[in-house]
């Protein structure tokens, strides 16, 4: 059993909905008690009712809860809430990012810092939409196409006041960019929080999407930023994918921004996941999510062609 704490990051460009998130998180005693890191101490409203006792940059909610403040990096301000845990116990941690931040950088400590992945593991990226604002933003802000490219989940705020065709153009946006992540409305804060905390979230998009052409798109639009899916028909050793993405990222690096998928690892079914040069241990699935027996993976890339990619893994079709 993996006891380290997860680590829940919550993205989502300028004014998109994140504050309303936390801020309805910290209101459910039946998350159980949860630490919140946020970007600039102070931007979420904490109702005074909630707030049990300050200690410097650490704000005691009286359910549990922990909010403070980034302090220097992220990775010290972990560290501190680590030892800070006899006494203040928390079962998860949520970290909002800034509204210009690109999450990449803030998830590298955590999958490859050895003080880090000791204590604490990656239960997702989160990124919050602003149904209103949201196509405009991924037009013109490549940050905010990353932060969609890097989610697990994606939250659409704001749905309720915006029109419904803008809604369904930007639900068609974020598909092209992320083909896989679940979607949901929630507006001002109001999701399951079975569905946002989900321990195991599905590896890949279906197979039948796949298969009836979903999850696979040309780099047409603003930023250069889509996805698109590999097929491996043969199977073949853990070893021999690593080797192929260690030569991808060694020659494309930069433009390589997730990787995930279900391989077919010596007859075995196992779930592939990584964020730009990292990529996590192996997880071996106790069945396979479909009939079909063949690996893929879904690659999201920036100005990076299906074919540049392909080409690594010799074993692969379209």
């Amino acid at each position: 059993m993996d006891t380290r704490i997860p680590v829940t990051l919550v993205t989502g460009f300028l004014g998109s909905g994140k504050t309303s998130l936390l801020s309805a998180l910290l209101r459910r005693p039946e998350l159980g008690p949860f630490a919140v890191v946020i970007n600039e101490f102070g931007e979420v409203a904490l109702d005074q009712a909630l707030i049990g006792r300050v200690e410097g940059q650490l704000v005691v909610l009286s359910g549990g809860c922990l909010c403070c403040g980034i302090g220097g990096d992220l990775a010290t301000t972990l560290l501190d809430l680590h030892a800070r845990r006899a006494a203040l116990p928390f079962e998860r941690v949520v970290v909002e990012t800034s509204g210009l931040a690109d999450p990449g950088p803030l998830l590298a400590p955590l999958v490859q810092a050895p003080e880090l992945t000791g204590l604490f593991r990656v239960d997702g990226v989160v990124a919050v939409v602003d149904a209103l604002q949201g196509l405009r933003e991924l037009e013109r802000h490549k940050v905010s196409v990353k932060q969609v490219a890097l989610a697990d989940r994606i939250i659409l705020s704001k749905s309720d006041i915006a029109a419904s065709l803008a809604v369904a153009r930007l639900k068609q946006r974020i598909a092209e960019i992320n083909p896989w992540a679940p979607l949901r409305a929630a507006n001002h804060g109001a999701v399951e929080s079975a569905w946002l905390f989900d321990p195991a979230p599905a590896p890949t998009i279906p197979y039948s999407d796949l298969r009836n052409g979903n999850g696979g798109h040309d780099h047409d639009h603003a930023h250069g930023i889509g996805a698109f899916c590999l097929w491996l028909d043969k199977p073949f050793t853990w070893d021999l994918f690593v080797n192929a993405v260690t030569r991808l990222t060694e020659a494309h690096g930069e433009a390589i921004l997730r990787m995930k998928g279900v391989l077919n690892i010596e007859g075995h079914p196992t779930a592939v996941h990584g964020v730009q040069h990292f990529l996590h241990p192996p997880e071996p699935l106790a069945t396979w999510p479909d009939e079909e027996r063949r690996s893929r993976v879904v690659v999201i890339a920036e100005r990076l062609t299906e074919t540049q990619v392909r080409r690594f893994f010799p074993v692969s079709t379209h």
